[in-house]
């Protein structure tokens, strides 16, 4: 499965690929659920991207699949064997239903590829469905942070821990399988 996927770190993006990030980003949908949901500039995008080749503290990733750009999986604040891990889909991976696969398959990526030992992040409690798929995946709530406007909880999931739950869920591998096949593995 995946032998399917394709990951490129933004750093060494083409400026086609780039173009299609930006337009996933401002998606209407994409970003009424991220933490800042205003529309980005094409020269703040630019910046933005320059700023990653230099940055041993972050790392995003653009994942494709048979030739379709399907998200985004994201490390930031790397330090001490941890990151902070984020994602988003495009529009294509939820029409497919594949948004399960792209966050199992960026995450998967960056836990064998850039050796971190924990990943965590924060998710808006309103946001049912990265609730269910980050229970899928493992994630486990850690702790909510009353004090912002948008409540957040935040989540984690170990190397350890992602290792024995993705090898040991049937249910999880059964889902992957099973969109894998209806989207022509």
């Amino acid at each position: 499965m995946s032998g399917l996927y394709i990951f490129k770190n933004f750093a060494e993006l083409s400026e086609s690929e780039s173009a299609e990030v930006l337009r996933g980003r401002n998606d209407p949908e994409v970003r009424r659920w991220m933490t800042t949901d205003r529309v980005i500039g094409e020269e703040e995008h630019r910046s933005f991207v320059a700023s990653l080749r230099h940055s041993p503290s972050a790392v995003y990733i653009r994942i494709e699949r048979a030739g379709f750009f399907l998200g985004v999986y994201s490390l930031n604040d790397i330090q001490a064997g941890s990151a902070l891990g984020g994602f988003w889909t495009t529009e294509h991976a939820r029409r497919r239903m594949l948004a399960l696969n792209v966050v199992y398959q960026g995450m998967d990526h960056m836990f064998r590829r850039f050796g971190v030992d924990r990943i965590y992040g924060y998710q808006r409690v309103d946001n049912h469905s990265a609730l269910r798929l980050n229970g899928l995946l493992g994630l486990q709530p850690c702790c909510e942070d009353p004090g912002e406007e948008i409540q957040l909880r935040k989540i984690q999931i170990t190397r350890e821990q992602w290792q024995r739950r993705t090898v040991s869920d049937s249910r999880l591998q059964k889902l992957l399988r099973r969109t894998e096949e209806l989207n022509g593995e």
